[in-house]
């Protein structure tokens, strides 16, 4: 690995819509049971360094294990392919959470998705608990933008005019997600 790297955005259109930002708590609560801490630390530190440059920026990768207390050598200039800052960016590729763009280029999605099912159903049962009320909450604050209301923090709406048609929960959730919701008929037996 050469002595610096270059770290840049990875979008996704759709999780561009509905994903979770680097900093929102589902990625420390949730991710780091299945990442493992360090590549949450580097998630972190990703979505810091892209608030302050959008379009990326090359970083030492000395100073960068360092900083996320990784440990290199004091003498050293580099890091090696063993070492624990390329095994903690190799992880977040196998589980695409970034890619390789290069031998010294990295680019890491700025928004993530939710766990998929079969890895929440593996999480001790606290962690599950917060992927649920964290997803929940993140979903409803999606629709509520998506309707032009604003949700406080707690989760209590702010009053703002709310639309006049009734739509089910459903159908406003993948309005939400910008995919058209069609009502299903009512069917009479």
């Amino acid at each position: 690995m050469s002595a610096s790297i270059e770290l840049s955005p990875l979008y996704d259109p759709t999780l561009e819509k509905v994903g979770l930002p680097l900093t929102h708590a589902y990625v420390e609560r949730v991710y780091c049971s299945v990442l493992g801490p360090s590549s949450v630390l580097l998630l972190r530190r990703a979505g810091e360094l892209f608030a302050e440059h959008p379009e990326g920026l090359r970083v030492d990768v000395v100073d960068l294990s360092r900083s996320l207390g990784l440990g290199v050598r004091a003498d050293a200039d580099d890091v090696g392919r063993n070492s624990p800052l390329r095994r903690t960016m190799d992880r977040l590729v196998r589980f695409r959470m970034a890619a390789w763009r290069g031998d010294d280029r990295l680019g890491i999605h700025p928004k993530l998705p939710a766990l998929e099912r079969h890895r929440v159903a593996r999480l001790p049962e606290p962690v599950q608990t917060a992927h649920h009320r964290l997803l929940t909450d993140h979903l409803d604050g999606l629709v509520a933008r998506a309707e032009g209301r604003v949700l406080e923090p707690a989760g209590l709406e702010r009053t703002t005019p709310a639309p006049a048609r009734q739509e089910s929960p459903v159908a406003a959730r993948l309005r939400a997600f910008g995919t058209p919701a069609i009502e299903p008929p009512i069917v009479a037996r």
